[in-house]
């Protein structure tokens, strides 16, 4: 069983959206999903039950010993199974204590969640922007991480905080436990527009990350305001978009191993020199109809 995070440091670069068609997308590859909603304001879990997420999810698996699968809630979506947030999830880090030095195993808290869990194929949780404890302890949990970044100003700043945290995290996985490094095995660009500053930091973002970025860009549109109100993955709703064959190349790349995952990326050429004049965008921009 595989497990990823979808997760930033940066809020509002689609990472719940993210979340939500990569799961999809796995599901129309034959593989049983489970997608673990682990922000308080429970975006994920509401892409599938627009009238409001069940009241006890991930909450409740962690302060009162229930299975991650005791918690799950089947979708209309044979196959894809989702763990809401529960409407205790923010008292969890409360009780988890500070960010740094957790202390008394509860950093392994998640950890110990997924190795009770079968029945599934890939595991994603959707992360919260904010570094929490419980962030961190999804960190120590999972195997690799995928990160959604949207082409704007302040794109990188909170990918390069991540990177920190993933580091030191991959030490600590290294030292006391078996799991190995944390992989970044995939960065997805998001909410691409047709303007040239869009391309210009799509442009830094891929100097930055090299062949860990995908080839495909997911680009903006209300389309996704739409299929979100209607409770319905991208992917279903608007099927033959160029969103929707983003999300869906960004799954058989996951599932085929395409991407060269590495603990942390490094930097291919110099942060200070900017990518330049790059021309018109190419018809990867075009916003899906």
């Amino acid at each position: 069983m595989r497990s990823v995070a979808v997760t930033n440091a940066k809020g509002g670069v689609g990472k719940s959206t993210t979340a939500i068609n990569l799961a999809a997308a796995l599901v129309e590859f034959d593989r049983r999903v489970l997608l673990v909603d682990a922000d308080p304001s429970g975006n994920a879990a509401l892409g599938y039950f627009p009238r409001g997420a069940p009241p006890v999810g991930l909450a409740d698996a962690m302060l009162e010993g229930s299975g991650l699968a005791d918690v799950a809630v089947a979708t209309e979506y044979p196959g894809l199974d989702v763990v809401p947030p529960g409407d205790r999830l923010g008292n969890c880090s409360d009780q988890m204590g500070g960010v740094q030095g957790l202390g008394q195993g509860r950093e392994f808290r998640i950890r110990r969640l997924l190795k009770g869990l079968t029945g599934y194929d890939v595991v994603i949780f959707d992360t919260s922007p904010v570094l929490t404890p419980l962030n961190v302890a999804i960190l120590y949990a999972v195997s690799e991480i995928l990160i959604p970044i949207d082409p704007c100003v302040a794109a990188l700043a909170g990918v390069r905080a991540l990177e920190d945290l993933v580091r030191t995290v991959s030490e600590f996985r290294l030292e006391f436990t078996d799991a190995g490094p944390l992989a970044i095995s995939g960065v997805l660009i998001t909410r691409v527009d047709r303007t040239l500053v869009s391309k210009q930091i799509e442009a830094e973002v891929r100097n930055y990350f090299g062949p860990i970025v995908h080839d495909l860009v997911v680009p903006a549109s209300v389309k996704f305001r739409e299929a979100y109100a209607r409770g319905v993955p991208l992917i279903h709703y608007d099927r033959l978009g160029a969103a929707a064959s983003a999300y869906r190349a960004a799954a058989s790349a996951f599932l085929e191993g395409r991407r060269s995952a590495q603990p942390a990326p490094v930097a291919a050429g110099d942060d200070d020199e900017g990518p330049g004049d790059l021309g018109e965008p190419d018809s990867r921009y075009r916003e899906a109809s």
